[in-house]
C-alpha cells in the first residue's frame, strides 16, 4: 500500500514540476510555440484526472473500513453499558 502511495506521489510531483506555458512574444512562431505547448498539457490532464479519481476511491474504500471499525467499537461499547445497567439494576431491585 505504501508504495501505492509512493507511485501516486511521484507521478503528481512529477506533473507539478512541468514548465508552464508563457507566451514570449506576439510573433507567429512564438504563439505557435505556446499553442501547441497549451495543447500538450490538455493532453497529460485527463491522466491527472484518473489519477485522482484512483486515490480518492481508495481514500473512501480506506474510510469504509475505519467506519466499519469505528460501528463495531461503537456497539461493543453499547452492550458494554446494557450489561453494566442490567447488573446494577439487578442490586437494586
Amino acid at each position: 500500500m505504501k508504495i501505492f502511495y509512493f507511485l501516486c506521489f511521484i507521478l503528481i510531483s512529477h506533473n507539478s514540476m512541468a514548465h508552464e506555458c508563457v507566451l514570449q512574444g506576439t510573433s507567429a512562431k512564438e504563439i505557435t510555440i505556446y499553442n501547441s505547448c497549451k495543447a500538450d498539457q490538455t493532453k497529460n490532464k485527463p491522466i491527472n484526472k484518473d489519477l485522482n479519481k484512483m486515490l480518492l476511491q481508495e481514500k473512501i474504500k480506506i474510510l469504509k473500513k475505519e467506519n466499519k471499525n469505528l460501528k463495531n467499537q461503537l456497539l461493543d461499547i453499547k452492550i458494554r453499558i446494557n450489561s453494566i445497567l442490567n447488573r446494577v439494576n439487578s442490586y437494586i431491585n
